[in-house]
């Protein structure tokens, strides 16, 4: 009996040991190789993308939403493009750029709402390392940019000038000196408005003046009056006899109408804005239907209104100027290609290379043999009569309902 009950203990001990030693055997590799890989692939995360910025006036128009499309396609395979719209309002705009500023945004591209009250947020946001390029004007303060893409306003207007001088002398060859009755529409809004309304006021002017009014030679140098080149946009033909202020249709619609009881002989008018340049348009018109007999207007090709500015009905408004269907006969047209442009340079600035101002190209529009033709300005910095050759303007069909 003692050894049976020996014999069992012996077999059981035997067995409480295999139960012990099979789990160490099979978990050994599980433990020393799996984990390690999986720690491996979870702590490896994608570097974060430097962020564009892009403020927006607005989402609502054709041009806008190019931008935004230049932007995301162009630039978000590398960065983290952001679009925001202000909906017209320059204090959400505000926010919007100091938001971005405190995010630490590698660049910051702004179409301003309204570009003066905006630069002490712009010159915070360079003051904080952000990169800033602004597009569409000058905001008036160099410290506010990095890179601004503009127009000269002053050539625009200058221009302008040349433009209507060219009509004068091939509608009136024999007009005596101040018989050419003139009506200028202006702007003061801001320091851009004004510099290109005293280039439009150059078509008085016998020499030849830069932005500050002082005389020039041919290259844009700063001479005495002794010294200054002749102004190629002067018409001695031409008095200014009315200047108002008048930017958008209907301010110059209402001015041409007063302009038309108070100067019924005025025969060109010089606007500020395509857009109020078509007002003006439309009151001469107007006033032309009232007959014979009571119309001051006898002959619609003896008159003529000019503009800046075709991003609009400015072309079709040239356009049917050919059959006096308007009396709207030229425009300023700028910018170019401005989406393409604005891709451009601001690769250029992702890369290092930075120009502090970007001026847009201008074309003279006009109608030459009865085809809506362009002719472009070769220099965008000083006024040089253009030699380019014309070219003609194809517009696009006209939006759907």
């Amino acid at each position: 009996m003692k050894k049976l009950i020996t014999l069992v203990l012996v077999v059981m001990l035997v067995v409480l040991t295999g139960c012990k030693s099979t789990p160490a055997e099979t978990t050994t590799p599980e433990v020393t190789t799996a984990p390690a890989e999986a720690t491996t692939e979870v702590t490896t995360a994608p570097a974060e993308k430097a962020i564009i910025a892009v403020c927006l006036p607005a989402l609502d128009n054709p041009l806008m939403l190019a931008i935004q499309d230049t932007f995301v396609n162009g630039f978000g395979a590398d960065y983290d493009v952001q679009v925001s719209s202000a909906d017209g309002n320059a204090n959400t705009q505000a926010t919007q750029v100091e938001n971005y500023t405190a995010m630490q945004v590698k660049l910051l591209v702004v179409m301003a709402v309204e570009a003066t009250s905006l630069v002490p947020k712009l010159i915070a946001a360079r003051e904080a390392g952000v990169m800033v390029m602004v597009i569409g004007g000058d905001p008036g303060n160099p410290d506010a940019y990095d890179s601004v893409m503009m127009m000269n306003q002053y050539l625009s207007g200058y221009y302008e000038a040349y433009m209507a001088k060219l009509w004068v002398d091939q509608t009136y060859p024999d007009a005596a000196d101040g018989s050419i009755e003139t009506a200028i529409f202006e702007s003061t809004l801001n320091p851009e408005a004004i510099a290109r309304s005293n280039g439009i006021k150059m078509i008085t002017e016998p020499l030849m003046k830069n932005v500050n009014g002082e005389y020039t030679d041919v290259d844009g140098n700063v001479v005495d009056q002794a010294n200054a080149a002749p102004n190629p946009a002067y018409s001695s033909k031409v008095t200014v006899v009315q200047t108002v202020q008048a930017e958008m249709f209907q301010a110059g619609q209402t001015a041409m109408q007063n302009v038309l009881t108070t100067n019924p002989n005025v025969k060109l008018v010089l606007a500020y804005a395509g857009d109020g340049g078509m007002g003006a348009s439309q009151a001469i018109l107007d006033e032309f239907a009232k007959g014979p007999g009571v119309s001051v207007i006898e002959d619609l090709n003896k008159v003529a209104v000019f503009g800046v500015g075709m991003i609009g009905a400015e072309g079709p408004a040239v356009l049917d100027s050919a059959t006096n269907l308007s009396v709207f006969r030229g425009t300023i047209r700028f910018g170019g290609d401005l989406v393409a442009r604005t891709n451009e340079f601001v690769a250029k600035m992702l890369n290092g290379e930075v120009m502090k101002v970007i001026y847009d190209p201008l074309d003279i529009v006009t109608i030459i043999d009865g085809k809506l033709m362009s002719t472009a300005i070769e220099d965008t910095e000083v006024f040089r009569v253009p030699t380019a050759a014309p070219v003609e303007v194809l517009l696009g069909p006209p939006p759907g309902p």
